[in-house]
């Protein structure tokens, strides 16, 4: 779908019809919200961008980042 519809039209969503779970439903969205535990951010030795841990090329010029791990 993307490319064709707004990221926010493809992202995941909660829908609550009993207005007692909003709570919950909103600690639903704050966990999928929250970076997943991992590797810490990395920059990137060729144009000095910041990448999440989980990268291996940096999203911004390509580069290879194992190297800066």
């Amino acid at each position: 779908m993307a490319g064709e519809l707004p990221i926010d039209a493809t992202l995941p969503q909660i829908w609550v019809e009993d207005d007692a779970q909003a709570g919950r439903a909103r600690q639903l969205i704050g966990e999928f919200l929250r970076p997943a535990p991992g590797r810490p951010p990395v920059k990137c030795p060729k144009c000095g961008e910041e990448n999440p841990g989980s990268f291996d090329l940096c999203w911004h010029c390509g580069s290879d980042l194992t190297a800066a791990k």
